[in-house]
């Protein structure tokens, strides 16, 4: 855990957050199939719209963000999140629940680049990364925690039990806004909120006493190595879904594994997760640490791929050892990769622009959650072992966009932005 109070807070509301999604998670669909009664085609085709309206607002939130402050737009996200969900048990009909399956999937999508900004800010530069990677493991925790919350709740499947789980998860958002306002705002503001005249002369907008014209405000969409990079990072997110979505098709289709390993074979992500988001950040404290991070990235994941490839040629035992290697090294990569994702999206992001610029990466993220399934279920996955050759030479011209792309260069404000920012309570 950090040792900064208010990144400690950050990690508490996240678990908080991850609890109540996992409850979510486990009874939505279920809720508006078998109790209020919507065709379950409808529910997924709303749900892919949805995705859609996720992957496009991070940006346009964070520029609100980066205007009025990351942490009021997070606070402010969170209540909208809460009463959102406390409004589902009263959704009747399919219009409805489309509309607010589509803001909710909005909010929810934008506040994780919010976070990253507010934890930054917080944690300063030491701490930064370690806060960030905290936050990811108990996320894993809370979700298993709110997984096995909602099956013991539907062991009594009712319009109440269903009522219960909604509202609970309504109410963590609530509790995660009136943790952020008591214990992080003000020590936030002075980092987060936007100052007009700062940088050199007259900031980033224009230059004071030079009579010069303003320059523009900068945007990742201008901002070509930050696409390469978001690209690139994107895809090589895709061990996500390889691991997440993949893994169970390919368990049961190419090879002889029983279906009763995929379960298990998730489980030794998830745990490995949470063991290595201790570990791992301290080795991406700056922009050469996290480069060096992005190649171990390649090389664990390139293991990955090769195992997994094995494993389908090899018979029931032998295959499930290289499944539990290529599980174990895909694993690996996936953590050594989002440290280094995290501590270089933050350094090539202008202080001024940081919410926008962080949104942006974000997409390439949730991208490959959208494209991902279809990209390795439905046509990497019939080329047999090929697949994961195809995965593996993906994985390394992302990495040769990101190591080109990711070398930040030094910009006004960066230093400022380094530095702890104190608790209320912390401040003399």
């Amino acid at each position: 855990m950090p040792a900064n109070r208010g990144s400690r807070i950050l990690v508490a509301g996240a678990l908080i957050d991850s609890t109540g999604n996992g409850l979510f998670m486990a009874s939505a669909t279920l809720y508006f199939v078998s109790v209020v009664g919507l065709p379950a085609s409808r529910v997924a085709t709303t749900l892919s719209i949805a995705a859609v309206f996720g992957l496009l607002s991070p940006v346009p939130l964070g520029r609100v963000a980066d205007r009025h402050g990351a942490v009021r737009t997070y606070v402010l996200l969170m209540c909208l999140r809460g009463a959102g969900y406390a409004l589902y048990p009263l959704i009747t009909d399919l219009s409805g629940y489309a509309v607010l399956t589509c803001v909710l999937y909005a909010a929810d999508r934008a506040c994780s680049p919010l976070l990253q900004v507010i934890a930054a800010a917080v944690a300063g530069q030491q701490e930064r990364t370690r806060t960030l990677a905290s936050i990811r493991a108990v996320r894993n925790i809370g979700l298993s925690v709110g997984l096995l919350g909602a099956s013991a709740v539907l062991g009594f499947p009712s319009r109440a039990a269903f009522t219960t789980i909604f509202l609970v998860n309504a109410f963590s958002f609530l509790a995660i806004a009136a943790l952020v306002l008591w214990s992080v705002k003000v020590a936030c503001d002075s980092a987060l909120t936007p100052r007009k005249g700062a940088g050199n002369g007259g900031g980033p907008q224009g230059h004071a006493g030079s009579g010069s014209p303003p320059s523009r405000a900068p945007t990742p969409f201008r901002d070509v190595r930050f696409l390469v990079f978001t690209a690139s990072n994107g895809i090589l997110s895709l061990y996500d879904t390889a691991l997440i979505v993949l893994l169970p098709v390919w368990v049961i289709q190419r090879t002889d594994l029983a279906h009763a390993w995929s379960p298990v074979l998730l489980t030794v992500n998830t745990t490995l997760t949470v063991l290595l988001q201790a570990a791992v950040p301290r080795f991406a404290k700056d922009a050469q640490g996290a480069r060096r991070l992005v190649k171990c990235t390649a090389l664990t994941l390139a293991a990955g791929c090769a195992l997994f490839a094995l494993a389908e040629e090899l018979p029931m035992w032998a295959s499930l050892v290289a499944a539990l290697g290529a599980v174990a090294a895909m694993t690996l990569g996936e953590n050594l990769h989002s440290v280094a994702s995290w501590e270089l999206s933050y350094l090539l992001s202008p202080a001024e622009a940081r919410g926008q610029y962080l949104a942006m990466f974000s997409m390439g993220m949730t991208s490959q959650k959208v494209f991902g399934p279809v990209l390795l279920v439905s046509l990497l996955l019939p080329l047999g072992p090929w697949a994961w050759a195809v995965l593996m030479a993906l994985f390394a011209v992302a990495t040769l966009g990101a190591l080109w792309s990711g070398k930040p260069t030094p910009s006004p404000g960066a230093d400022a932005a380094a530095t702890p920012v104190p608790l209320p309570s912390e401040a003399r």
